[in-house]
């Protein structure tokens, strides 16, 4: 299965970003929150929408996408051949399956499974764009590390759908 497509409630233009794009494989897109699959979606009570032609956006990336759910368990069960990962993160218990891109499944108390936000990557250094969007209007936190070892982040506050941007994984 591959996550082909996903959508949330943000001004891709505001960001300069075009909309729809393509990043590793995956299309974003701006409108009400919902996923697209290259197969039936999973049944886990997200809205699905048709993908939207894209063209790649050069040096970016989707790094993950993130879903609440009440329970991780009927995830993995859905999802048990795509599983890379399971942990705690911040006393969360937490599944990470590699569905093109990743996606982040974070147990926590939700009535039902919803798609969070989106963590993007570039190749461009974090506090060039960060000073960009904050010029634009965009509350951006400050540059930070990761979870990830050896890498950064930063988060825009006051969206409808989480995000944020991370420096791209080491060569490996």
């Amino acid at each position: 299965m591959r996550l082909a497509g996903i959508r949330f409630p943000i001004s891709w233009a505001s960001f300069g970003l075009p909309s729809p794009f393509a990043a590793r494989g995956t299309v974003v897109a701006e409108g009400e929150v919902a996923w697209a699959w290259d197969q039936p979606a999973p049944d886990f009570g997200i809205a699905s929408f048709a993908v939207p032609s894209a063209d790649d956006l050069p040096g970016w990336e989707v790094d993950h996408v993130v879903l609440l759910v009440p329970d991780v368990e009927p995830v993995a069960e859905v999802l048990a051949g795509e599983l890379r990962l399971r942990m705690e993160v911040r006393g969360r218990p937490t599944a990470f399956f590699r569905v093109g891109t990743v996606l982040e499944v974070i147990e926590t108390s939700v009535p039902a499974p919803r798609l969070y936000g989106i963590a993007l990557a570039t190749g461009e250094p974090l506090e060039d764009v960060a000073g960009r969007w904050r010029e634009a209007g965009h509350d951006v936190s400050e540059v930070r590390d990761a979870i990830q070892p050896g890498r950064r982040i930063f988060t825009v506050r006051g969206l409808r759908a989480g995000l944020v941007v991370m420096d791209l994984p080491p060569a490996e």
